[in-house]
Order: C-alpha cells, then structure tokens, then sequence
C-alpha cells in the first residue's frame, strides 16, 4: 500500500488560483500536481542550485517521490476528488433513485477520507448521502453531511473534527443539517490598479481571490519511492531538498498575485501518514493527480470499458533566468478523479518539455529557451477493489 504523507497548507491571506471562466463557489478550488511541481522546482532554483539536477530522475521516470495534487482540508478532515463515474459510489440498486439528485449530485466535488476508504474497500455509499435539502433532516440524523453548499461530502462522525469556527455558534453546536449553508471558502474579487510608467494614467482592474475559513486550506500528499534518493549535484537527500523548497514557498507563496501577498501559507507537515491501496496493472484506477499518459500507454489505459475520464488543457508562461517570459506550449492531461485501466506497476505517466518552439529564418523549429521546461505528468492512482467491478458491469447492463 502507498503511504501518503500529508501536508497541510493555511493562507492567511487567500490564494489566487488564476482560473478563468470558472466559479470556484461551485466548483470547488484545489492546486493541481503539476503547478505543486513547477513551484518545487523554482524554489529551487532560487536557492542558487540547478533545477535540472532535481528534475532529471522524474524526467527519467524514476522519481524519488510521487505528487497529489492540493485539496481542500477543513479542521481535521481531508478531501479527495469525486470519480468522475459517480456511479461507482452507490449500489445499481439505489443509483436510479440517488441520480434523480440530478445537478445537486453533480455538485459535489469532494469527498472525505473517510468515505474514500469505504468506497475502496467496495462499501457502496447510498446510505451515507446527505438529505437533498437541509430541511429533509428535521430531526438532524442523516448519516451524511454537506458544507460549501453541498460541494464538501463527509460523514456524521467527521463533523466532530470540523473547527469551531464552523462547528459552533456562540458556544453551542450548530445542527449538522446548517452546515451546508456555512462557506469553507470564499470567492471575491479585489479591485487592483495599475500606473502606466510614461503618462501615469491609472487603470483599474479586479483580481479574483479565495479565502479559506478559520482551520481550513489546501492539502496535498507525497508518496515516497527512495527516501534515500539524492539530488543530482548537491549532495542532499530529497526529503531535506522538499523541505527547503517548502520554507521558501511559505513566504514567496504559490499561485498568482503572489506580490499582493496572496498564496503565502503555514505549513503543518506533522500529518500522520495515510495508507490507500495501491492500484494493479490492467485494473481500474481512481486518480489522486492530473495525468499525461506515454504513447505506450495508450489506448489501453482509456479503452477499458470501466475508464471514465475529462482532460484538462493547461497553458501559461515560463519565466526563465535565460530569456524574458514567453508562452509554453499547451499541454492535455487527465483530471484527478479520472477512472483509468492501470498500464503497468511502477511508474506511470511521464513529464513533458514544454518550452516554445519557433521557426527561424530557414524554416528549422528551434527551442525558445536553453533549457528544458518540464510540466508534471506522472500519475498517482489508487486501487479500485474487484467489487467496483462487478459494480460497473451491473450498471452497464
């Protein structure tokens, strides 16, 4: 079995994830591996060491570490992603009913670590839903509990974990059925102005921020492969480099606007270990990261006829000491949450270079940049039990 070390992250002062054209009150807000990746390796760089030597045993698909990507934590409960096949949740029995929930059903974007773990060890979770409507609940039973408006999904026993500052009003427990209405996280957006440096002439713009409640933040896990591994030309074990990466990024931060003072965090990286299954080669997977399969892994990590996926197009800018900021490449992966056929044991997945290309004079494509840009490719992925299976052919049927 895997064994995730958590890490726990706290912004004081919000975090601006840079999405566009998405409402993170209802889709929820997480950090995927990729950028978790991309900021390790800038950190450092920024230490004074060569970022290529961190790099090079991903790039050769034996890393010493494995990423998550970042999910919401609210006091002491984590949260995952929802399958992207939903149905793999519930029994065939129950899923016509628990599908009438329609967009209410869709809404939800995670679930806790304690549903997860029931649903991997192929408890079927029908009884476990919240009621379609607080009112539903009268008299405050209901096994399952929202917040964040029904986007968080966790259990009656979690909610004893939950902070305070959610838990309680004015010293008393609130009823469990309220909690849907309380937000883990707000959206807002903040009025920036910028001065153009020759005429002075101001102009106003707004960015988009998110602050987390009291207790609550983001959260990502690290599988370790070689603990032992050191980092190629400086002589430091990985463990110690993730650690000094760390400290940095607490006060340079992560994300956007990281100059307004958005994305700097607390680190609370004393979690105990989390133990998942691991999953087999040709069985079904359950994503915990965004994934970028090889050409050899294809097509059967996505023909299995139990494969339930949504890709993700990322695009943005490499900053590089070498030249001025340009344009990556565009790249597509597989979301966290995606239902893949597992290709093989060890290692799946891989990083892809992708700094811009142009033409010169001659018609011959050459690298804008000296230097490779890598973007984050390697799967991390739980084992599906063998009665998500039968499930699947039931529902198929």
């Amino acid at each position: 079995m895997p064994a995730l070390h958590p890490y726990h992250l706290a912004f004081p002062g919000g975090l601006h994830l840079g999405a566009r054209g998405v409402n993170l009150e209802e889709a929820g807000v997480q950090l995927p591996a990729d950028t978790l990746f991309a900021a390790l390796v800038v950190s450092w760089q920024l230490q004074g060491q060569d970022p290529g030597g961190f790099t090079a045993p991903f790039a050769q698909r034996d890393p010493p570490f494995l990423l998550t990507s970042a999910f919401p934590y609210v006091g002491g409960v984590r949260f995952y992603p929802m399958p992207v096949d939903r149905r793999r949740l519930f029994s065939p029995q129950g899923w016509p009913r628990i599908q009438e929930r329609g967009k209410a059903l869709k809404g939800i974007r995670y679930l806790s670590e304690d549903l997860l773990r029931r649903s991997l060890q192929g408890e079927f979770l029908d009884h476990l839903l919240f009621p379609q409507r607080a009112e539903d609940d009268p008299q405050d039973q209901a096994p399952g509990v929202a917040l964040q408006g029904g986007v968080l999904w966790l259990t009656r026993e979690e909610a004893e974990s939950l902070p305070d500052s959610l838990r309680r009003e004015k010293k008393r427990l609130r009823p469990l059925r309220s909690l849907r209405h309380l937000a883990v996280w707000k959206e807002s957006r903040v009025p920036r102005v910028t001065v153009d440096r020759v005429s002075s002439a101001s102009n106003i713009f707004h960015a988009g921020r998110v602050r987390f409640a009291p207790g609550c933040g983001l959260w990502f896990g690290v599988h370790w492969r070689r603990m032992d591994a050191r980092v190629d030309g400086a002589e430091i074990a990985y463990p110690d480099a993730l650690e000094r990466c760390l400290a940095l990024l607490q006060d340079n931060g992560l994300g956007g606007e990281r100059t307004s003072g958005y994305g700097q965090f607390r680190l609370d990286d004393g979690q105990a270990a989390v133990q998942l299954p691991d999953p087999s080669p040709g069985e079904p997977a359950w994503l915990l990261s965004r994934y970028l399969p090889r050409a050899d892994e294809l097509p059967r990590a996505l023909a299995d006829p139990g494969a339930a996926y949504e890709l993700v197009t990322v695009r943005g800018w490499v900053q590089s000491l070498a030249r001025a900021d340009q344009r990556r490449r565009a790249l597509t992966l597989l979301t966290e949450g995606s239902l893949v056929s597992w290709p093989e044991a060890g290692v799946v997945g891989h990083l892809a270079d992708v700094r811009p290309v142009y033409c010169n004079p001659d018609g011959e494509k050459v690298p804008g940049l000296p230097h490779p840009v890598y973007r984050y490719g390697l799967a991390l992925g739980l084992g599906l039990p063998a009665a998500q299976e039968a499930r699947e052919e039931v529902h198929h049927a």
